[in-house]
Formats: structure tokens, C-alpha cells, sequence
């Protein structure tokens, strides 16, 4: 067995790093300086000379981010299965143990050290008039039952009641085109995805369209994701009409979102227009009342009525039609987290910590795998000028977890473009996307239901190819049309 004195020798991205410490070509972003660093950071650094030094164990949360199928001792042999590394063999007690003891700090740290925007200024899919178009939604990750993690997260509860399995909650803002992480918050099941929301305003600026469905509710939250600068595109429900203040010549209105007692004065103006409107302190809204028609290859058709409220009050230079149909890039969010559960993570699967710091410890780690992956993708779509949206995350985590166990693509300075192995496999003709994908519409429907015969109305609504699709902007027909 070789010495931990003799293993931290070994050089690995032109640093002194023990053989282990590294993620194939995913070591340019994760370096090993940056991993120490933010272990100095976090006071995580051992004490003493250990054959699992503190940087080991943080690339091994992160490797079981990759190998999320394999246990303890099959991720550290993907780990060490590299030509010349050290033949260091922990039990899976002692890589338990050492997971424990560097906790789920320095892994926080690290990704706030790889979050961010990857766009350039002519990246496609990720701005709308020089605005950075972004979108924020909440998720769970099923996390083991045992009674640490119950009592900190909670369960879900539905109509079938409680969910079998605690959750984690997770907020994440997301850059549109590129799917990068800008940043996150996590948290057990018991926050509110508002209170989460409120908290991830700290990652918001000026420059910014934020997309945001139904479940972004309240004049709160509207009002601090404002007063950042950035603006704003969110749905609303169709329940509630917010009050008419004036009406735009593209088919819009002019409202504003208050207080309950104040909006019931606006509405109580609005219904008689005699003088002047009242004085009322919230935030100014442009308001977009649109009809989708759907209209199916059978000559089938589906309407559905999409309430839109906007900070860009600029009707000539930010027109109703072109907002609506902006909206639909808010499905980024969910395609990112698709990546994350179930093309990273895997389908069903539950994180295998059974407390809660082990749990968030190992949902930072998938995190910061995600993020770095993103990150390589946008960087090779950028010197190939092509969309990032062509390029698969399913061949660019195949690629980097060949290269894991090669340990290949570990030597060079951090932060440089992605090695020609990578680049090449995920520019590859056969692997990109096409340039125009089809349009089609999948319905929403359970794919666990709790049993075989649960949910069988949603199988009679099957998936809609190259659908016709009709947006009117317009005022529902019950409404005033009384100029203010």
C-alpha cells in the first residue's frame, strides 16, 4: 500500500494532489486548488496526515454524484480504476466516516465558487432584447426515511396522503439556453418555495427577464424581485381580474399590484371611472391577457386562456405578442431539472444519506457535477458557435465519467476550454440536436402513480405532433373597454 506521504505527490493538474483527487475533465473547473481553497475556507482541512485527505473525500461526493448506481466501494474504484494511482483501499465505514467528518460545507462553498451565468453576449436562447432571459422554480428530491431526516425535512402531503419518502426542497434560478445554475437555494420540505424564492432575489440584477409560473405568487415577492433591478414575467391565475388602469393599443393594460384593501379601491374605480384614480403604493404592472389555440393535424381544437404580468411597461418596445410567446423559454427551468433528477441522479432513485447535512452535502455535490457539465457544454458551443441547446448533458455525462475512469483530461491550467476528447465527443454530427426541432406538445400526466390503475384518464390524452398554434392577445369579452 502507498504511503499517504508518497500519494500526495502525485501531481494532478500541475499541483501537488493525492492520485485520487480528481473527476476526469470536469478537474479544469473543479481544480484542486479551488477544492482546497474553499476547504480553508470552511475549516475542513484534516488535522492530520490521513489516507482520506479532506480534497479526496470532496471529489468523492462528487464522483458519487456520477456513479449514483454504484456503492461506496464501487465509486471509489471508478475513482482510482486510472492507470498509476495509489493503491489505497478504504472500507465503505471509512469513506462513511470521512464524508462526516468534511460535511456539507465545503461542498456549499464549492458551488458558489462554479454558479453563475455561462451566456455570452451571443449565445442563442438566452437573451430577449439584451435582457438575460432567466426562470426560478421550485422542486423535491426524495431523500431515505430514517428519522433524522423525517423530523428535519417532512413529508409531502396529497390527496393519497402522506408521500412515502421526506423531501428536500430546492429553488434554483436558472439562465435560459445554456440551463447553468445561477444559483440556489436548498432546504427541507417544511420551507415554502415563497420563502425560498424571497431568499434567492440575492441572485437577481438589473439586465434580467425572470420567468416564473403560477406558484411565484404575492405582491411581497413581486415587489423585492423589482426592487433588484431586474424585470419581471410572470403567470398569474385567470381566477382574479387585477384592475384596469388603462388600456394599450397592442391589446394590453396598464395595473398594479397592491395591498388587498388598495386593490379593492383601484377595482371600485375602475367599475365607474369617475375622476381620477386613487392613490395607491405597490408595484406598476403591464398586464397580457392571451388566447392560445391549439389547433391538432385532425382539425381538433384546445384553448386555453394565459394571464401574463410584466414590468416592461413599453408596449411599442416590448410588444404583447412577442411576451407571450417568450413565455413558453420558462420551460428551461424544468428541463434543467430533468437533468438533474433523472438524467444525472437517475430516474426514481432516492439520495442515499441518512441524515440531513450527509443529504445536503450530497445534493451539493450533484449540483456542482450538473453545473460543471452545463458549463463545459456552453464552452464548446461557444468556440463552435452553435446553440448549447443542440448539445446532449446524457453524452456529456457519458463522456466525463470515461474520462473519470481513465483519468483522463486532469493535466493543464484550470479554467481553460475543454479538451479536444470532450469537445469532440459532444460536437460530435450524430450527437447534436437538430437546428429546428419539431413542434409537439406533451401533456402533463404522473409517471409513478401509487398504482397500476391510478391516473388512467391521463393515457387518453396522447402527445400532439406538429400542433398549429394561435395566440391572441385581447381582453377577456366580459370586460370594460372603456378607455381610463
Amino acid at each position: 500500500m502507498v504511503q499517504p506521504g508518497m500519494a500526495a505527490r502525485a501531481c494532478i493538474g500541475g499541483e501537488a494532489a493525492f492520485a485520487a483527487g480528481h473527476l476526469g475533465e470536469l478537474t479544469q473547473i473543479i481544480s484542486p486548488s479551488l477544492v482546497d481553497a474553499v476547504l480553508e475556507k470552511t475549516g475542513r482541512v484534516q488535522s492530520r496526515v490521513r489516507k482520506l485527505p479532506s480534497r479526496v473525500v470532496v471529489y468523492f461526493v462528487l464522483a458519487m454524484a456520477l456513479f449514483t448506481e454504484y456503492g461506496y466501494r464501487g465509486v471509489w474504484a471508478c475513482l482510482v480504476a486510472g492507470a498509476g494511482l495509489p493503491d489505497v483501499d478504504p472500507s465503505a465505514a471509512a469513506l462513511r466516516q470521512a464524508r462526516r467528518r468534511v460535511g456539507s460545507a465545503p461542498l456549499a462553498a464549492l458551488f458558489d465558487e462554479v454558479k453563475g451565468a455561462a451566456a455570452v453576449g451571443d449565445t442563442p436562447g438566452s437573451w430577449w432584447r439584451d435582457l438575460r432571459v432567466v426562470a426560478w422554480d421550485g422542486t423535491g428530491l426524495q431523500v431515505p426515511d430514517s428519522p433524522e431526516n423525517l423530523a428535519f425535512c417532512g413529508r409531502a402531503a396529497g390527496k393519497f396522503g402522506l408521500g412515502g419518502f421526506p423531501l428536500m426542497r430546492l429553488t434554483a434560478l436558472v439562465e435560459c439556453g445554456t440551463r447553468t445554475l445561477i444559483d440556489v437555494i436548498v432546504g427541507p420540505w417544511k420551507q415554502s418555495e415563497k420563502d425560498q424564492a424571497l431568499l434567492l432575489c440575492r441572485a437577481l440584477g438589473p439586465g434580467m427577464l425572470l420567468l416564473a409560473d403560477r406558484g411565484a405568487k404575492g405582491v411581497p415577492l413581486a415587489c423585492a424581485a423589482a426592487a433588484t433591478g431586474a424585470h419581471l414575467l410572470w403567470r398569474t391565475s385567470t381566477d382574479r381580474l387585477p384592475p384596469v388602469l388603462h388600456l394599450l393599443p397592442d391589446g394590453s393594460y396598464l395595473s398594479m399590484a397592491t395591498s388587498q384593501n388598495e386593490r379593492a379601491r383601484l377595482a371600485r374605480w375602475t367599475r365607474h371611472r369617475r375622476g381620477i384614480p386613487p392613490q395607491a403604493q405597490g408595484l406598476a404592472l403591464r398586464v397580457i391577457e392571451a388566447t392560445v389555440t391549439v389547433r391538432t393535424p385532425g382539425r381538433h381544437r384546445r384553448t386555453t386562456h394565459l394571464r401574463l404580468i410584466t414590468t416592461l411597461l413599453d408596449h411599442e418596445q416590448y410588444p404583447a405578442a412577442e411576451l407571450a410567446e417568450l413565455y413558453h423559454e420558462r420551460w428551461q427551468v424544468e428541463i434543467a431539472y430533468f437533468g438533474l433528477k433523472v438524467t444525472l441522479r437517475g430516474a426514481g432513485r432516492v439520495l442515499r444519506s441518512q441524515t440531513p447535512d450527509g443529504a445536503r452535502q450530497e445534493l451539493f455535490g450533484l449540483l456542482i457535477v450538473y453545473q460543471a457539465a452545463r458549463l463545459i457544454a456552453a464552452q464548446a458551443a461557444d468556440r463552435a458557435g452553435t446553440d448549447p441547446d443542440r448539445i446532449s448533458l446524457t453524452v456529456t455525462l457519458r463522456t466525463v465519467r470515461l474520462t473519470v475512469l481513465t483519468a483522463t483530461g486532469t493535466t493543464g491550467t484550470p479554467g481553460t476550454p475543454p479538451t479536444p476528447r470532450i469537445r469532440q465527443a459532444i460536437l460530435h454530427p450524430r450527437e447534436l440536436g437538430p437546428e429546428h426541432r419539431r413542434l409537439r406538445i406533451l401533456p402533463r400526466r404522473v409517471k409513478r402513480p401509487i398504482s397500476t390503475f391510478a391516473y388512467n384518464a391521463t393515457r387518453k390524452d396522447p402527445p400532439i405532433l406538429n400542433p398549429e398554434i394561435v395566440i391572441t392577445i385581447g381582453l377577456p369579452a366580459d370586460l370594460p373597454r372603456r378607455p381610463v
